[in-house]
């Protein structure tokens, strides 16, 4: 399962090292407002929030009235007792939490992430081994070449250009799990990607 990010709002807690990793991930997705509570808040940081009119920074201890209209909190410090704090006040207004190496008062987990185009494949240790994720997505990272993101977009725009039905469902699985097709992803061919799905969808049934 993925958040959702368009038109939402991003609480982030935390300063130093690791909220200024965190506000540059939260960037790189369409959150409409980002909201940043730190004590101590990086140069980089302040520069980032500078930077973008989404971000609203706020150099002090974080407050319960910053969860008003907030869709997601997410803490990075090393404080226990703050993520009990953020736990306290999230749950009775169903915001989901995470809080970083705290699993009791986490409901939404951070994911190792390799994006391709539409192609976004997501490596999850639960929140228990989230290094060993890391190293996984690299691993991974270095097997998908440019061919996946390139049929990624092909397939996508066949998908959208036929008819909602079971039938797009089948022709699609069938395409996707072709030996020949997985060859020229393979190859990066998007001549041959692109003619044998034009082929398939020419021989749909009627």
């Amino acid at each position: 399962m993925s958040f959702v990010t368009t038109g939402r709002h991003l609480l982030l807690v935390g300063g130093g090292a690791l909220g200024e990793s965190r506000l540059e991930t939260a960037l790189d997705y369409d959150w409409e407002r980002i909201t940043f509570v730190a004590t101590d808040p990086t140069p980089e940081t302040k520069t980032l929030a500078h930077g973008d009119t989404r971000v609203h920074l706020h150099e002090r201890a974080v407050a319960e009235s910053d969860l008003d209209g907030v869709d997601l909190v997410i803490e990075s410090t090393m404080d226990d007792h703050l993520g009990e704090q953020l736990a306290a006040w999230c749950r009775p207004r169903r915001i989901p939490l995470n809080a970083m190496d705290k699993l009791d008062y986490c409901d939404i987990y951070y994911t190792a992430l390799i994006a391709r185009g539409p192609l976004l494949l997501s490596i999850s240790s639960g929140g228990d081994a989230p290094a060993l994720a890391s190293t996984l997505r690299q691993l991974l990272e270095q097997r998908l070449g440019p061919g996946w993101c390139n049929a990624a977009q092909l397939m996508a725009d066949a998908r959208r250009a036929l008819p909602r039905n079971a039938a797009r469902m089948k022709l699609l699985k069938g395409i996707a799990s072709d030996s020949v097709f997985l060859d020229f992803i393979s190859e990066n061919n998007i001549n041959g990607m692109r003619e044998f799905i034009d082929d398939a969808i020419s021989r749909m049934p009627d």
